[in-house]
């Protein structure tokens, strides 16, 4: 199964090293197990120069990540616990170098929504009208795996850490194909079942799996790559 998603993206995108595409595959088949990883890594999107595809990855992610949402823009902070209210779903946030510039009114609070989403259990207090015209506290999840991409944006350190970083390069010598909807709809859905298909049988398998890590993956560096390890292992046994 995690051969068929590398290939696939292969097929359409072009990254800088080649064990990217390892990455992009576990990466996506792990949103699909968020609640059983219990961390999730962000994954950073990146490229020097606009055209180089961070875009079209969020549109694959669409289609193959668990119950995605596409964001380009967000009006406020609070919409995105909101959304997570029903169920943990996959965020993707595009151009981020601007909805995330550190000059934004409210970008503080939607970082921060960012930033604690990556451990389960995290949640934010949320405004919420109730009959009558008042309103009421209430404690929305904000646990969720999250995709930014943006050009080289300028992210705090503390958002950084818990990052997974994947470069991409424009297709300049046209090597991969294009991403045609129109024609490729049917098959990214049947690989998206797929891979539900999948996970919901490995369930149990990745919930509390303990994997080996190299010597320092420590701390957060440990937290976001435990649930790549997991799904690698349960996927591969390595």
């Amino acid at each position: 199964m995690l051969d068929k998603v590398e290939a696939w993206y292969r097929r359409f995108i072009r990254v800088t090293f080649d064990h990217d595409y390892h990455l992009l595959a576990l990466w996506t088949v792990h949103t699909h197990l968020a609640e059983e990883c219990h961390t999730s890594p962000r994954l950073q999107l990146d490229s020097l120069m606009p055209g180089a595809g961070k875009t079209t990855v969020l549109d694959h992610f669409k289609r193959l990540c668990h119950d995605p949402v596409l964001i380009a823009s967000m009006s406020s902070p609070a919409l995105l616990p909101r959304m997570l209210n029903n169920g943990i779903r996959t965020v993707l946030l595009d151009e981020v170098h601007r909805t995330l510039s550190p000059d934004k009114p409210g970008v503080g609070d939607l970082v921060a929504i960012i930033n604690t989403g990556y451990r389960r259990g995290a949640s934010r207090p949320v405004n919420v009208p109730v009959k009558g015209g008042g309103w009421e506290v209430v404690e929305m999840p904000t646990f969720a795996p999250a995709a930014l991409a943006g050009n080289d944006p300028n992210l705090a350190e503390d958002t950084r850490s818990r990052m997974i970083r994947v470069l991409l390069m424009p297709d300049l010598d046209g090597t991969v194909e294009d991403s045609d909807w129109e024609y490729l709809e049917n098959e990214a859905d049947a690989l998206q079942d797929e891979i539900a298909e999948w996970a919901a049988s490995a369930r149990e398998k990745v919930k509390g799996m303990v994997v080996d890590l190299p010597a320092g993956c420590v701390g957060r560096a440990k937290e976001k790559w435990r649930p790549i390890k997991r799904v690698a292992v349960a996927a591969c046994g390595r």
